[in-house]
């Protein structure tokens, strides 16, 4: 290697390749460079998890009507809520997913308070859901 890298250019290169990689840089084999790549490519350690929940109680409707319950919904939610609570809320609904930067805007020092009220709020949305699904009382079938 020192033999062909004489002139110093070779090592640039090779950095620059290093440092610039894409998916056909790899085989189909593992490796921890690649592992390290995938992760930085696919956000795979991300503390923001993102989770779909099937309500099987509803309709699907498209309709403004929807858009209009979703900010009722949304609204009655946040009422429930701790001034905190609401503030977090309230940021990741205006587009902030970093639980870093909502630490930063509520002057906490790390993400740890805010990830362990997120905790909190998704407990407490899924206590006041089941709840709620079970006092709706049942349409007779026709």
């Amino acid at each position: 290697m020192e033999q062909a890298d004489a002139h110093g250019q070779l090592r640039g290169i090779l950095d620059a390749v290093c440092s610039n990689r894409v998916e056909d840089d790899f085989s189909d084999r593992w490796s921890f460079a690649r592992e390290d790549f995938e992760r930085r490519l696919y956000r795979k350690r991300s503390k923001v998890k993102s989770r779909f929940v099937e309500l099987t109680d509803t309709t699907p409707v498209a309709a403004p009507e929807t858009e209009i319950d979703g900010q009722l919904v949304f609204a009655d939610f946040l009422a429930l809520l701790d001034p905190r609570g609401r503030q977090i809320v309230v940021l990741l609904n205006s587009g902030m997913t970093k639980l870093t930067d909502i630490a930063d805007v509520l002057g906490y020092r790390n993400h740890s308070p805010v990830s362990k009220r997120l905790k909190r709020i998704r407990e407490h949305a899924a206590g006041t859901s089941t709840t709620r699904s079970r006092e709706r009382p049942q349409l007779p079938a026709s």
